[in-house]
């Protein structure tokens, strides 16, 4: 399946596979960047959703502490006041005790009037006597209702100090979940009981305190006492959450950063004062809500974006592929137009350069081609003039074959040897049309030619060969030694009237195959040089030609290199020396 949906994928047009590769990256690339967003955005709502209902639980407890903190100094003020010590010791007989009620009554009502925080407040002696202020259903009194409580035996043995509850009020008629303080009143500077203080917190104004610190998307707030009691929570319980939080109320003198269960976030605090837990719980779905919201928002402009770019990139493809459509017609049309028809392209940087490298080409095999076409005709002319040239060499090879054996009849031992020394070379110089033939071949035509300037120069003229048989099977280019041979009798030794010395020689040394030409002539300048290097030379009537030397020069450097090239220096003892050097690598070696 992969196999064929890739030969599918080659198989289609440029247009094509360009917008699927395109849409196909875009979309990747789109997906990828909404799920690292969904990632992100996710953790950073989460971050943001904890430290919000952090700083609400922080600030709700600092709430919850002050009117605990306010209830209990004013506890302590009630157990030190007189009129409550008098109201508490008075005989209930006594004719002063209603006026002894009334005043401890009016001073109780002072105190809590303006906190709104306290539902009720109750003070009884041991006896049922007493009075309960406040404007609440959970008015009680009657100290039997209250001894009915489950919590009040923990109070009386607390014997003064206070306890934090949450009640029920069973035996009355509206029952409500309250949190209540109590403790017992001991008689002054003793710590026998005389009484019983008990303070009720309005629910509804807790509350609307929650309220105004938080906001629906932080969830539900708790309020649990030391033994797992629920204190404070919303009036419809969640029976789901009520069993999820059972195992996090446990977690006491534990601080609980936002950790997620399941469908819920709960965050929670520990108060070392009061040793409550504050715990706040809330749904993952309300809280990841304007996650999703952002995340459809992203989405719904992504598909924009992909449709503008869609559209955008449609259109450039179009054109990219319009442009190289037209330079693929133009070079089907190549051979046909013979290599005339140019192309014009005046859009994209690279598409225009293309086109200008095409013209280019164009043109030049226009010109390669006219060229090929007037080469074939040059050589086929060259054929036939090759094959009337061949009747003439032959026919001077018998002849001097004719007057060699004509000399050598007449007793003209020298100059029969002249002429085969002369109809060798001619063979050697128009040979079977070889580029490159051994060096033994070229040094015996070299002998040759010194043969011939033996004859004219006599004793004037002493040559030497020192040439091993270890390279003379090396193959060289032709006709390069005898060049510079003659170059040291025209230009070194006919000129002096002293006896002449050449000399050749060639060997082997470092993986280079090193040839030497020197003489005792009159030596050589670097301007002379230069003019034999550059083929500057002129014959007497002014007109430019090429000199053997600067063809030598040119075909050595061709074959094998610069560094092959020919090298010009003169002598301690005067003359000339040439030296060649070929890299072993680059020569052929017959067997």
């Amino acid at each position: 399946m992969k196999i064929k949906m890739k030969n599918w994928f080659y198989k289609l047009k440029l247009y094509p596979s360009l917008m699927l590769t395109f849409n196909s990256i875009f979309i990747l690339a789109v997906l990828i960047i909404l799920a690292t967003s969904a990632i992100i955005t996710g953790k950073i709502t989460v971050k943001n959703y904890s430290t919000y209902a952090s700083q609400f639980i922080q600030d709700l407890s600092r709430n919850v502490e002050y009117i605990t903190t306010d209830v209990e100094n004013k506890s302590r003020f009630i157990l030190s006041d007189s009129s409550i010590q008098n109201m508490l010791t008075a005989e209930h007989q006594n004719p002063s005790y209603n006026n002894i009620l009334q005043q401890a009554k009016e001073e109780i009502t002072r105190l809590i009037m303006e906190q709104d925080y306290i539902e009720s407040l109750s003070v009884f002696d041991l006896n049922g006597n007493g009075f309960t202020v406040g404007d609440s259903p959970s008015y009680i009194s009657n100290l039997s209702v209250w001894k009915k409580q489950s919590w009040y035996p923990d109070v009386i043995q607390k014997k003064g100090n206070f306890i934090w509850v949450s009640s029920d009020f069973s035996g009355i008629r509206e029952q409500k979940n309250k949190i209540l303080f109590a403790r017992v009143i001991n008689k002054r500077d003793t710590v026998d009981g005389i009484g019983i203080l008990m303070v009720v917190l309005d629910n509804e104004y807790l509350s609307k305190m929650v309220d105004s610190l938080s906001n629906p998307a932080i969830g539900e707030f708790y309020i649990y006492g030391g033994e797992s009691e629920l204190l404070f929570g919303p009036e419809t319980e969640n029976q789901e959450v009520q069993e999820f939080i059972s195992e996090i109320k446990a977690a006491e003198k534990e601080e609980i950063d936002s950790k997620r269960n399941g469908k819920y976030f709960v965050t929670g605090c520990y108060d070392t004062h009061m040793e409550w837990n504050y715990l706040c719980v809330g749904m993952v779905s309300a809280v990841l809500s304007s996650q999703w919201i952002n995340i459809l928002i992203v989405a719904l402009v992504t598909c924009f974006v992909i449709i503008i770019a869609s559209y955008i990139y449609s259109r450039f493809s179009h054109g990219v592929t319009r442009e190289l459509q037209n330079l693929n017609e133009i070079m089907g049309r190549a051979e046909d137009q013979n290599f005339k028809e140019e192309i014009k392209i005046r859009r994209i940087d690279e598409f225009i350069q293309l086109g200008d490298a095409y013209n280019r080409l164009i043109n030049r095999i226009h010109i390669l081609v006219n060229e090929v076409m007037r080469e074939k005709l040059n050589a086929k002319q060259a054929q036939l003039e090759n094959l009337q040239a061949q009747i003439n060499p032959h026919f001077l090879y018998n002849t001097l074959d004719c007057i060699s054996w004509k000399a050598m009849a007449n007793d003209q031992t020298e100059i029969a040897e002249m002429i085969q020394c002369l109809s060798k070379m001619f063979r050697f110089s128009l040979g079977r049309g070889e580029k490159e033939i051994e060096l033994s071949k070229e040094v015996e035509n070299t002998r040759n030619y010194l043969l011939l300037q033996k004859k004219r120069f006599e004793d004037k003229l002493v040559y030497l060969i020192d040439i091993p048989e270890s390279v003379m099977k090396y193959r060289v280019i032709k006709f390069f030694l005898q060049p510079l041979v003659e170059n040291s009798i025209l230009h070194g030794i006919q000129s002096k009237p002293e006896k002449g010395y050449i000399g050749i020689s060639a060997e082997e040394e470092d993986r280079e195959l090193v040839i030497c030409v020197w003489d005792n002539g009159t030596g050589i300048d670097e301007k002379q040089v230069a003019v034999l290097l550059d083929g500057n030379t002129y014959d007497n009537s002014g007109k430019r030609h090429r000199h053997g030397i600067y063809n030598v020069n040119e075909r050595l450097k061709m074959r094998y290199g610069e560094d092959s090239a020919l090298r010009f220096e003169n002598r301690k003892n005067g003359g000339t020396k040439v030296t060649i050097r070929i890299p072993v690598d680059k020569l052929r070696q017959d067997d």
